[in-house]
């Protein structure tokens, strides 16, 4: 597939330290929101670095090779976020906007349980449209691919099990395709091992062949989300940019036999986001058929966006009639930012930034 290059667009980094505390306190602004994912989140990129939630990725707020996580976790930076947003302002200027932000949230009580947020690779096989892995790599600016390193992925782990801290969850998600990181099995066991009652999953395209299927199939993963947004390739490919339907659903196939045949804990989880292009009721309803057919669940994600489809959540709810879970994992007030003319406007925003 070509893709045309498009102009520079990936912002440059910025760190944020303890002492620009100061400085930042006093640019805050009252905000609506409870708090964001990132009060009781890590995000621990595939370079190593402990960013900002969503797509504020540039954020850089530490360096795990630099630090004990568990010790930062409640440090300065940390502290003054949960604060910001407990004294109804919002921490840093570039809040607004973030999806990653919660209309109700209890702080206190939230802190107590860790969430991981693990970007195994920065790299990907597909060029989805709304991604903003596929402008980096289209842009005039490309910042490198990376794996995660297994050794730093530990390194966190365990001082995190070292402190009396409770990890929830270990989610490997991020902007790139994690199975290119071939370690993800071993990070997933390792996570098993370290906090055996976290949930810990992983979203993958599933543009793999078997080997990669049978990896996975029994490494201590809650659960597997497989991303596939329609029944065939073109309604598929109008999204998933050079992905290949008739390869994922092999995967899939493939990975739910693998479960059953080991016994395993694993759940499959098919997650088809709605758009305009995917969510007639012929589409849907094959869906569900296709599911029962391999043995595995389904669930319709609705988004925001100019491609997010115009259906309510209950009438896709009544048109599925209990054979799939119907929701959304974007806050509705957040995500009434991404309404029609969102995605340009960011891009735009994003370009700006990249040139001062």
């Amino acid at each position: 597939m070509t893709m045309t290059p498009k102009s520079a667009l990936v912002p440059t980094e910025v760190r944020i330290t303890p002492d620009q505390i100061p400085k930042y306190r006093a640019q805050r602004h009252p905000t609506t929101f409870q708090g964001c994912t990132q009060i009781n989140q890590i995000f621990l990129k595939a370079d190593g670095k402990i960013t900002c939630s969503c797509i504020r990725y540039y954020k850089i707020l530490e360096e795990a090779k630099n630090i004990n996580a568990a010790e930062w976790y409640n440090g300065q930076i940390m502290t003054y976020i949960r604060d910001s947003f407990k004294d109804g302002l919002e921490p840093f200027s570039f809040c607004a906007g973030c999806i990653a932000r919660k209309s109700a949230l209890d702080i206190d009580s939230t802190i107590k349980t860790v969430e991981l947020h693990i970007e195994p690779s920065s790299q990907c096989n597909l060029f989805c449209s709304a991604c903003i892995c596929t402008d980096e790599r289209l842009s005039d600016n490309p910042p490198p691919r990376s794996n995660l390193d297994f050794a730093l992925f530990e390194k966190m782990a365990k001082e995190l099990a070292a402190a009396d801290l409770t990890v929830g969850q270990v989610a490997f998600v991020g902007f790139g395709e994690p199975l290119f990181n071939s370690d993800l099995p071993q990070m997933a066991s390792l996570s098993r091992a370290l906090f055996p009652d976290a949930r810990i999953y992983v979203d993958t395209n599933g543009n793999f062949g078997t080997k990669r299927a049978a990896e996975l199939a029994d490494c201590g993963l809650s659960e597997i989300r497989l991303a596939l947004d329609g029944t065939s390739q073109e309604p598929y490919a109008k999204y998933r940019a050079s992905g290949d339907f008739n390869k994922a659903l092999a995967f899939a196939a493939t990975l739910a036999n693998e479960i059953r045949a080991r016994g395993s804990k694993t759940k499959l989880l098919w997650k088809y986001i709605l758009f305009r292009h995917n969510d007639t009721d012929a589409e849907i309803l094959k869906a569900l058929d296709m599911a029962e057919e391999i043995g595995i669940s389904l669930q319709f994600d609705v988004t925001y966006g100019e491609l997010a489809s115009q259906r309510s959540l209950n009438e896709v709810r009544a048109l599925a009639r209990g054979r799939a879970v119907i929701g959304s994992n974007i806050d509705s007030q957040a995500g009434a930012s991404q309404q029609p003319g969102f995605l340009q406007k960011a891009r735009s925003w994003l370009r700006q930034l990249a040139t001062h």
